[in-house]
């Protein structure tokens, strides 16, 4: 069949070679411009000719001349016959098909040939047609032209049109639901992309964000130490401007807590808090361990005792005998735990099994509770990084003897580390001391007691390697997070937390502000070379000399530096963050699109239950989008030239970090004297 939108010629279609002859010949014989001639006008013209007329070309004007005469034949027996051999479920297919007959005043005709069992009649209509049949006694062979078949059919094509209707109308009212998220969130980018100056847009979600998680931090039971974590990894300390640390919100709540009379008992008061606050801490998760781990394992015991009562009846109700060793091996596989049985009791257990039922049941709970005892005390081991003190005497076929252990020792692991740290004979107070001496020189001034107290925290142990060497590591002996969660319970609130941060943006875009100053008026000879918007220059002019300027001039050039620079940080964060989620919820909500159907089972309206639940995941979106934004605000920080490290508790091996490091703990196991020399192979 043609293609959509091509006639069928009758009498077919003429090749390029025959209507190119044609015209040749036409044109030596005297018409000048044969393209612009109709066909028929062409073969009336040939007609006029004799075959000397035609010379080489005379087989093509034969065969012009006969492609009118078969046209003239195909009409004369009544044109173009289209035959179907179904009928289609929509009727413009139909339609279109009876269309390739009769084209542009030709003649034609179509009829169409349907069974009982193509797919349309048998879905719709089919059964009627066939209790016509039926009831009239005609053969399968009789053909039926009757108007009710169809009838039939035009009404079966017309419901499944509908169908089809209703799920491209229901298609579409599901994609609205998209579209009107998709424009939200394309005008936020846009908004992004073209506003010049986002500073109030960042304030804006900075405020949002610390409003909605101040409240659940607050009202948590365990305390605000997962909104410290987040505030000191959103902003850590970092070098502002004038070289000076800016301190993260937990390093200002400990600088709070410091009398500068007394600065050394005061460190140490602030590291012995830290230190007893950890410990709370993880005594609190200990127990909430132990409670979840003493839950768990009452729910599998009672599960055990359910699955050992209903194999035993098995056993004893069951017409088929088995051997006592597979009878043994099916009872493990259940509880999942080796079950072990003397030859008495294997013999007893063909017999009269359930009588087995105690000694099964507490076999495996001896071994479950061994196991979850042996999981808590990894727990304890991987937490506080030491082995167990009594972990040999350890009971674990007693639950609550075992837990009384574990808090013991726990107490004794808890009591042994905060003396090592910060009792009479631990080195913490010469670390102090000492690193208060070599910071004389500064004047004790802020950033110094920033950079004392990021370095407490870090200590060096020597160990030997698998070549016996000896090498060091820093590690970490505290943490100063559930000190300043107790001290941010007392008197924070969003409006502090909130103007600490918009006060350390703005100590960054200053930072910014100098390190692009230094580093483009080293090649800079006048206002242009700096690359600024014109408009950002204010009163000044893009060719004033950059000599010319005078302290303030420079230092307001310094501020539009910092905000043009820390403005495209900013325009970067916000494009990465919206284009990295909103394609993660793009497939999200297509797998929610694909299996919201199924809430037609439970009687709901599928269409409801997806704009429901695609708004709770928008507005989750939105929610991520603000998190994922201001968690990176402060990722882009410059390191200020004339500091060596970027943090005050960098690791070791800057001049920065090594004036201030501490020494290495005096209870770290010592050497032997043997580790570290080289090995001979006996030969």
């Amino acid at each position: 069949m043609a293609g959509r939108g091509v006639d069928i010629k009758l009498g077919g279609e003429l090749a390029e070679e025959i209507i190119s002859a044609v015209n040749r010949i036409l044109r030596k014989n005297g018409y000048n411009d044969p393209y612009d001639m109709r066909p028929q006008e062409q073969r009336e013209a040939l007609l006029k000719m004799t075959s000397a007329d035609f010379g080489l070309y005379d087989a093509e004007a034969q065969h012009f001349l006969q492609y009118f005469d078969d046209m003239e034949t195909v009409r004369t027996l009544g044109g173009l016959h289209v035959i179907g051999s179904e009928r289609h479920e929509a009727r413009r297919i139909d339609n279109q098909l009876r269309g390739r007959a009769a084209r542009q005043g030709d003649p034609g005709s179509s009829r169409f040939y349907l069974s009982l069992e193509d797919d349309l009649m048998r879905m719709f209509g089919g059964e009627q047609v066939n209790n016509l049949m039926q009831r009239f006694q005609l053969d399968d062979d009789f053909p039926l032209e009757a108007r009710l078949v169809g009838n039939i059919i035009e009404g079966s094509q017309h419901r499944v049109e509908g169908s089809n209707f209703d799920m491209r109308k229901h298609l579409l009212e599901y994609d609205d639901v998209l579209n009107a998220q998709r424009a939200r969130i394309y005008s936020q980018r846009d908004r992004v992309f073209l506003k010049e100056n986002l500073a109030e847009d960042v304030l804006e979600l900075l405020r949002t964000e610390i409003a909605a998680r101040v409240p659940i931090a607050m009202k948590d039971e365990e305390g605000p130490w997962k909104l410290m974590a987040w505030l000191d990894q959103t902003q850590p300390t970092f070098y502002a401007a004038n070289g000076e640390l800016y301190p993260s919100y937990s390093m200002r709540l400990l600088l709070n807590e410091i009398d500068l009379a007394n600065l050394n008992a005061s460190l140490l008061t602030i590291v012995r808090r830290a230190v007893e606050a950890e410990q709370e801490h993880i005594i609190n998760a200990i127990e909430h361990s132990f409670t979840s781990a003493e839950s768990a394992l009452e729910t599998q015991l009672q599960e055990r005792a359910d699955l050992l009562s209903t194999a035993l009846e098995g056993f004893r109700d069951s017409e088929e005998k088995k051997r006592p060793q597979e009878m043994l091996e099916e009872l493990t596989s259940l509880v999942s735990v080796p079950l072990r049985l003397t030859s008495e009791q294997l013999r007893t257990l063909t017999t009269d099994p359930q009588s087995l039922e105690d000694e099964l049941y507490q076999q495996a709970a001896t071994q479950l509770t061994g196991i979850a005892i042996n999981r808590l005390l990894g727990g304890i081991e991987l937490r506080l990084n030491e082995p167990f003190p009594a972990r040999s005497s350890l009971d674990t076929s007693d639950w609550t003897a075992a837990l009384s252990q574990l808090r013991a020792g726990v107490e004794e692991m808890l009591q042994n580390r905060h003396e090592r740290l910060t009792g009479e004979t631990s080195p913490m107070s010469r670390e102090i001391e000492t690193l208060l001496t070599r910071s004389e020189a500064s004047g004790r001034d802020e950033s110094t007691r920033m950079r004392i107290l990021g370095s407490l925290p870090i200590a060096r142990r020597a160990f030997y390697d698998k070549n016996h060497r000896q090498v060091t590591q820093d590690f970490t002996r505290f943490t100063y997070t559930f000190l300043a969660a107790q001290l941010a319970k007392e008197n924070t609130s969003e409006g502090d937390i909130f103007t600490h941060l918009a006060k350390g943006l703005k100590s960054l875009e200053e930072a910014w502000g100098s390190v692009e100053f230094i580093r483009l008026g080293q090649n800079a000879v006048k206002l242009a070379d700096f690359n600024l918007p014109a408009e950002s220059l204010r009163a000044l002019s893009p060719d004033t000399a950059l000599s010319s300027l005078s302290a303030e001039q420079k230092s307001t050039l310094r501020a539009t530096l910092g905000a043009h620079t820390i403005n495209g940080f900013f325009r970067s964060v916000l494009l990465r963050v919206i284009s990295e989620l909103w394609v993660e919820y793009l497939t999200n909500v297509e797998a929610l699109r694909v299996s919201i159907g199924l809430e037609a089972y439970a009687q709901r309206d599928p269409l409801v239950q997806y704009k429901g639940k695609a708004s709770e995941m928008f507005q989750g979106l939105l929610a991520e989008i603000r998190a994922g934004a201001v968690s990176n605000l402060f990722v882009y920080r410059p390191r200020v030239a004339t500091q060596v490290s970027e943090a005050p508790n960098a690791p070791a091996g800057t001049a920065e970090t090594q004036a201030v490091s501490p020494a290495v703990s005096s209870d770290l196991p010592e050497s032997d004297g043997y580790a570290g020399r080289k090995r001979h192979k006996k030969r």
